[in-house]
């Protein structure tokens, strides 16, 4: 059976995937745990607990709801905040993920066979899964049948927030849209994160990351000197940098409902979202003008250079670095000539500019990388080594602020993470090594909506769950 046919929400359970999968992400345990990041509740994986007889914490005007949620056990600043995640990929996935990791309770719904991230890769981990629906309960359900749009619409009224990232038109199909959402939970954020917009001459085009850089700008950006021709951001830099504007504008929302604002949909583009993140400094030599502006960009600013054993990257923005480079690498004639530290004369003067690069250059490539990037640090200019990713893990930086997160997992294999960025003194979560499987949650989900063991199998045998 291929990838599609797994993929069709009509169809039943990938059986394989999840037999094979189960024995690897259940009683998964954290090797090296985040030091800072635990200091607030154990240092275990966290269960979902019941908190019997409490209410949430509710917002000024709102009327608490008559349930008894199961919550993971959190101290973050999103704790109590409830999240319905209908998104599938990256954006969607990561922006919710980053709510997951601020300690909101969030329940990923999934289509029967589990999603395309979950579905394809060489390996059972699926790593970008992994790395973008940590610490999320996962509910696998049939949106093509009316029980399962149901589960979906009492899931979203006991939800403060709902994000899904549908081509436009299809929740309003399905039944799952804002409006219909908000009927049932005048309340609820709900965000709806799409390649181009709701509407317009690419609204109804398929998308990916790579598109979106095309358009935007980024791929012609990566033009320089040394690189003259286009090329791509080998990383998901639009699907990221939506997901982080969702997850802000979200957070913002539930700020303003906090002080009355009520519920509200928040539409939000993968083209809006990565053109705004690019404008800064991409465009900012088009930000007075329309049209070609042949100028310095900020990113004219710093270069690759080769070293005797590899390479490093450099900065150079003030008269005070080009002083320091000089002194770095023993040129006391040119730290003498104002034209070679002067920022504004280099950038007038392409002969001398130049000039100034090839000295940089011959310099560099003297040291080692180590040496260089030691003697550029002792004259305050910004600089450090070009690392491969396998590198990453062992620089002392890195090793030094516990980024890296290990879990033994019981088949004997690894997997490694980044921890969530930032520490809170006040809220502080705990970082939840968790990824669930298929359909994992199903049970416990569906029953906290009040259905019995019967009404569940028949669910099941309807093909409506997972």
């Amino acid at each position: 059976m291929g990838v599609a046919e797994r993929l069709d929400p009509t169809l039943q359970i990938d059986h394989e995937f999840v037999a094979k999968s189960v024995a690897v992400h259940e009683h998964c345990a954290t090797r090296r745990a985040l030091p800072h990041l635990f200091n607030h509740g154990p240092k275990s994986i966290p269960e979902p607990i019941r908190r019997d007889g409490q209410k949430r914490p509710q917002p000024v005007g709102r009327q608490a709801q008559a349930t008894t949620p199961i919550v993971f056990r959190m101290g973050g600043p999103l704790e109590g905040i409830r999240v319905l995640d209908l998104s599938q990929v990256v954006a969607g996935p990561l922006a919710t993920q980053i709510l997951a990791e601020q300690g909101a309770e969030v329940i990923k719904v999934e289509p029967i066979g589990g999603e395309l991230t979950r579905v394809t890769g060489p390996d059972h981990i699926r790593g970008l899964y992994a790395n973008c629906n940590r610490g999320k309960r996962c509910l696998a359900v049939d949106l093509a049948t009316p029980d399962g749009v149901e589960i979906v619409l009492s899931l979203a009224e006991r939800s403060d927030v709902v994000v899904q990232n549908f081509r436009p038109g299809v929740v309003e199909r399905l039944g799952i849209d804002f409006d219909t959402v908000a009927a049932r939970n005048p309340d609820v954020i709900y965000g709806s994160v799409s390649g181009f917009g709701p509407d317009g001459p690419y609204s109804q085009r398929a998308v990916l990351d790579p598109v979106v850089q095309g358009l935007v700008g980024i791929v012609h950006g990566q033009v320089s000197e040394s690189l003259p021709f286009p090329d791509l951001v080998r990383t998901l830099v639009a699907d990221k940098a939506t997901a982080h504007t969702v997850a802000q504008t979200i957070t913002a929302a539930l700020f303003a409902r906090e002080r009355g604002a009520g519920g509200q949909h928040i539409e939000l583009s993968m083209l809006d979202a990565t053109l705004a993140w690019f404008w800064p400094d991409g465009m900012a030599d088009l930000t007075h003008h329309k049209g070609e502006i042949v100028t310095h960009r900020p990113c004219d600013l710093y270069q690759l250079v080769d070293t005797l054993d590899g390479q490093l990257v450099y900065f150079l923005a003030s008269q005070s670095q080009f002083e320091g480079m000089w002194r770095a690498l023993g040129r006391d004639d040119l730290l003498a000539d104002e034209n070679f530290c002067n920022p504004g004369l280099l950038t007038r003067n392409r002969e001398t500019a130049t000039e100034a690069q090839a000295a940089i250059l011959t310099g560099l490539a003297q040291m080692t990388t180590g040496q260089a990037v030691a003697a550029l640090a002792e004259h305050s200019v910004p600089a450090g080594p070009v690392l491969t990713r396998a590198q990453v893990f062992d620089d002392p930086q890195v090793i030094h602020n516990n980024l890296i997160v290990e879990w033994d997992l019981p088949n004997g294999e690894t997997l490694l993470q980044a921890g969530p960025p930032g520490t809170f003194s006040a809220t502080q979560p705990e970082f939840r090594p968790f990824i669930g499987v298929v359909g994992e949650h199903t049970e416990q989900i569906l029953a906290e909506l009040g259905h019995d063991a019967a009404a569940i199998a028949s669910f099941r045998g309807a093909g409506v769950v997972a």
